[in-house]
């Protein structure tokens, strides 16, 4: 059997290979991917600034549950707000701005309270994260023993330590028939809904 000529071989691998890299499967096989369209950079771009925005808005909203102490500013009404004491502290944010504060004298005569507040964050200009959160709002103080309800005002700053503790210093004054009590409570919380 005659031998090929080693340039004849060559040719024929190279028509081949040609031939081959014309057909539409073979070229998709080989390697080049579809380009992506408009649409698919659009949907990319959409889930990209989605993601941003949810993690912003997680971010934004303070939400914590924690320990601290009420300092006794003013016992005219005869509650443990006016006493002091050990306390339990909590915030939950309804809206960006809006959330509900608690605060809890625990004692002989225990003390909770609940406010609607409303605040806006003071943020870093440079990064965007908030620095402070101030608020003043009402609501209710609540005597435990006898169930008594008195109206309150609750004002002072939450201050993000990380992105789960948040440090919290505000002044309640509840009203009662006996005359107006005034606690400072101070505490410290952790951001219950980031944990899960």
């Amino acid at each position: 059997m005659p031998s090929i000529h080693p340039t004849l071989r060559i040719f024929g691998l190279v028509s081949g290979l040609w031939l081959l890299s014309d057909v539409p499967g073979f070229a998709q096989t080989a390697g080049s991917a579809p380009a992506a369209t408009s649409t698919d950079v659009q949907s990319l771009t959409a889930q990209q600034t989605a993601q941003r925005r949810g993690d912003q808005d997680r971010s934004d909203r303070i939400n914590y549950f924690g320990v601290g102490g009420t300092i006794g500013l003013s016992d005219e009404g005869g509650t443990d707000l006016g006493d002091g004491g050990f306390s339990l502290v909590g915030r939950f944010s309804v809206t960006d701005n809006i959330s509900i504060h608690s605060a809890s004298v625990i004692s002989g005569d225990s003390v909770a309270s609940f406010a609607l507040t409303g605040g806006a964050p003071v943020r870093n200009q440079a990064t965007g994260r908030t620095l402070l959160f101030p608020f003043l709002g009402a609501g209710v103080a609540i005597e435990t023993d006898d169930f008594d309800v008195d109206p309150l005002i609750s004002g002072g700053v939450d201050v993000p330590i990380t992105d789960l503790v948040t440090g919290t210093a505000r002044v309640n004054a509840s009203f009662g028939g006996d005359g107006t009590d005034v606690g400072l409570v101070l505490g410290v919380g952790v951001d219950f809904l980031d944990l899960f």
